[in-house]
């Protein structure tokens, strides 16, 4: 049923794009770019709504305009990375295993087009991160940080796979160093040619780094704002506040007790 609901949504989407075409091999080649493009635009609104099946369509419509296009490859295995993650919630864990296949093989074509494409290793090393696969996540990460170091969303994919590796300083300092680049980081961004996990745990612990920067600059009132987030995400190590030395000017604030009560002595 699914198939045919995606082969339904790619029918229409080819006779709503070339209904103006004669014949798509008579077509100049700057109309058939032109083309996938449009598709290439209405797949990012699609993604940006949520409905993945249907960016996946308007982006294989574009990959067959314009092959050479490395982001098109890129976007359609993010939709389909996109599409596993949603089955899964829903328990449709049939589809997963292909969805992941599919993803991971737009990627590796996405590096075949372009061998500098940091968001193509990137995402290679978010589909081993989603099989679990630690290590290898680490090692796309890493090279994809010597081609790119500046892109806080692969900091924060390397953070989650040192997580997995329970190398959880390591994983510390990644976090920290996305939000040097990026505040915002964690903020929903559906655009783009490059995928970043999200998690409520992630989430946790950035407000708690969050909340150490701002004790470090002396904001006690933005600290105690974001613990209050972290505790709100249910972060694991909340209590730590009360013995890293960066917390100290907030362990006699009443309002950190109700925050977090310190261990009895």
């Amino acid at each position: 049923m699914r198939k045919l609901m995606m082969m339904a949504a790619s029918l229409l989407i080819f006779a709503a794009l070339f209904a103006t075409a004669a014949s798509a091999t008579d077509a100049p080649k700057t109309d058939k770019l032109a083309r996938a493009k449009l598709a290439e635009q209405s797949g990012d609104l699609a993604r940006i709504h949520g409905n993945f099946d249907l960016a996946a369509s308007y982006y294989q419509a574009a990959v067959r305009g314009d092959r050479r296009n490395c982001i098109l490859y890129n976007k359609l295995g993010i939709v389909e990375l996109q599409m596993s993650q949603k089955d899964e919630l829903l328990g449709n864990t049939e589809f997963q295993s292909g969805e992941r296949a599919m993803a991971r093989k737009n990627f590796q074509q996405a590096l075949k087009c372009d061998p500098q494409s940091s968001s193509a290793v990137n995402n290679l090393g978010t589909v081993a991160l989603l099989e679990k696969r630690y290590k290898i996540a680490v090692d796309f990460f890493k090279q994809s940080l010597a081609m790119d170091e500046s892109s806080a969303s692969t900091h924060v994919n390397l953070a989650e796979a040192w997580m997995g590796m329970k190398e959880v300083d390591r994983a510390m300092t990644e976090y920290a160093r996305a939000l040097e680049l990026d505040a915002d980081v964690l903020s929903d961004n559906q655009g783009g040619s490059q995928i970043q996990l999200t998690s409520p745990e992630q989430r946790a612990r950035i407000d708690y780094l969050i909340a150490k920067s701002y004790i470090k600059r002396g904001n006690l009132d933005g600290a105690l704002d974001y613990l209050g987030r972290a505790k709100e995400l249910h972060y694991p190590d909340l209590a730590k506040v009360y013995s890293e030395p960066d917390f100290a000017p907030l362990w006699k604030d009443p309002r950190l007790a109700k925050i977090v009560k310190p261990k009895a002595l």
